[in-house]
């Protein structure tokens, strides 16, 4: 149990970096004048009594409903905030606007294993968008039938359902329900936003659920979940043990962390063109580790990396292979430039820590991967094409990775992905294959017409890092969705961690293109850069999970 509290309160944390700020003084009215203003035609209180058995089965039940302000940006906004349970276990709040709502409705995903409901009142990757931080949308969100102090939740059968997928899609009927019965209309157009485990969520619906929602914003996701949870974490976490075992020790740590990060920089930075210390695409970056190693006789090793250091980080960026066909066992790892985010996932948190938490990761996720009556431990993993027949079995219930989003796209559906290629947990190369995926299944014009992806220099897992982290993609798939304007790109920021201040801005641009600085103007202003050729074209190289990423039929209810 305490493992997987710890899981779901790190990246809880993490998913916060993701920071939303108002950076306007518009209003949700001047902001959507294409959908005017409803106010309810019920009472809060009367929701109370709303029946929710035909979504949720019996034994579903809305335990308040009551009216209150939640201050967002230092404007107090009324909400109603229903909240209660769907059959047997899947809590919910859903928050409705009492007096701002524009006639849309978001979702917001959970991160981790979540286990329980986020009270904000606003989703993450809305950076100075008014609709959402002025009361503007209702908003939902769910535990996924569990809460983090129950121990075993994952072994039973319909827990396992309700976070794979149905958790999400009943709120979402429930939460339709009740913008009926408040307001007496349904919304005009229904969002999903979420990162990490909610971008898996995400495309979830979009493969599950076409018709759940208009617009489905995702970032950094963990769709590919049984490889992401086993293989993945469980080969960063022994490969920084000397023994390559739990039981080893540490190898790497903060310091050397650091040491690595500056090397690389120094090496890759101007690769794109610009010395501004992000890297545009680390696949362009050769950067060997070796270069950095302590001499033999080296009595201060705080500058270079040691003989196991070297070897540690060489493990990190290269990944697994299987012994026997030299076949990559991962689809991507870490990415160069994001070493400064390793400290406190597959690197200890201090100079001090005995253990990682990659460790954490995989000791918690085993009973919702495998169907073996014992799981395999972390020490167990084998990194080999054979031990994928583990992983298989639940593929279709657990990962998001069917390209095939024709549905979705027939059903006028339009999504945006987003990953930072600084991720410290969920490597970007994996959307990357996903993206060449729906290339190779649905064809570039089929994709164009309905999804954009855009990949974030310097950008952490969800937010943080280097790199411009805040970003307004609700206006931008809301935009799509009402007006038909699909985004050429979007300006991203980056601000001062103590007054949230504007430092700099940069606009991304769809994916393989990069942002090109003019040479002229303001480098630290979005205006003085267009939109430059793909550094890099090579497709994904093979990997022993190729077939993943193939359609596939989704295990049923």
């Amino acid at each position: 149990m305490k493992l997987k509290t710890l899981w779901m309160a790190a990246i809880a944390a993490v998913l916060s970096l993701a920071i939303v700020a108002c950076g306007d003084d518009s209003t949700a009215a001047a902001q959507s004048t294409a959908l005017a203003i409803v106010k309810p035609t019920a009472a809060c209180a009367s929701l109370s009594s709303t029946d929710l058995t035909a979504i949720g089965g019996v034994g579903s039940t809305i335990t308040s409903a009551t009216e209150g302000s939640l201050a967002i940006n230092g404007v107090n906004v009324k909400f109603c905030t229903v909240e209660g349970t769907l059959a047997p276990a899947v809590g919910f709040r859903v928050r409705l606007p009492v007096d701002t709502w524009t006639q849309r409705y978001a979702h917001m995903g959970c991160g981790g294993l979540c286990g329980s409901i986020d009270a904000s009142a606003t989703p993450s990757q809305a950076y100075g968008c008014p609709i959402t931080q002025q009361g503007g949308m209702v908003l939902s969100s769910t535990n996924m039938g569990h809460t983090g102090a129950e121990a075993n939740w994952s072994q039973d059968a319909q827990r396992r359902v309700d976070f794979a997928y149905r958790g999400v899609h009943v709120t979402t009927e429930a939460t339709k329900k009740l913008i009926q019965a408040y307001y007496g209309q349904a919304q005009k157009h229904a969002y999903f936003v979420g990162c990490s485990d909610g971008g898996r969520e995400g495309l979830m619906a979009a493969q599950r659920y076409p018709t759940d929602y208009d617009g489905i914003v995702v970032g950094a996701p963990a769709f590919l979940f049984n490889v992401q949870n086993s293989l993945h974490h469980g080969w960063l976490a022994r490969s920084n043990r000397d023994n390559g075992l739990s039981t080893g020790n540490l190898v790497m740590f903060p310091a050397k962390a650091t040491v690595l990060h500056n090397a690389v920089v120094a090496a890759c930075d101007a690769l794109d063109g610009q010395t501004d210390g992000l890297i545009s695409d680390p696949r362009k970056c050769t950067f060997d580790p070796a270069t950095i190693q302590c001499a033999a006789n080296a009595t201060d090793t705080s500058a270079c990396l040691t003989t196991a250091e070297v070897a540690t980080a060489s493990k990190f960026y290269n990944g697994p292979r299987d012994p026997l066909s030299n076949r990559r066992i991962l689809v991507g790892g870490p990415q160069y430039g994001s070493e400064l985010n390793w400290t406190g996932v597959f690197v200890p948190a201090s100079a001090t820590s005995t253990g990682v938490f990659s460790e954490m990761i995989v000791g918690g996720a085993r009973n919702l991967i495998y169907t073996d009556a014992t799981p395999p431990t972390l020490d167990q993993l084998e990194f080999t094409e054979a031990f994928y027949s583990k992983l298989r079995p639940r593929h279709p219930l657990n990962d998001a990775t069917n390209p095939d989003l024709s549905a979705f796209k027939a059903a006028g559906g339009k999504l945006i992905l987003w990953h930072g290629w600084a991720d410290q947990h969920i490597s970007p190369i994996n959307t990357i294959a996903y993206y060449e995926a729906m290339q190779k299944t649905m064809g570039q014009t089929n994709m164009d017409s309905f999804m954009r992806m855009f990949v974030v220099p310097g950008v952490a897992h969800c937010g943080g890092g280097e790199g411009h982290s805040n970003m307004d993609l609700v206006t931008a798939i809301d935009d799509w969705v009402i007006k038909g304007t699909a985004p050429t790109a979007v300006t991203t920021y980056r601000t001062d961690t103590t007054t949230a201040a504007v430092i700099s801005s940069r606009p991304v641009y769809p994916y393989p293109a990069v942002a090109h600085y003019n040479g002229t103007g303001d480098a630290n202003q979005a205006s003085s850069y267009t939109s430059g050729a793909a550094l890099v074209n090579a497709v994904t190289p093979d990997w022993a999970g190729t077939d993943m990423f193939t359609p596939y039929a989704a295990a049923p209810l």
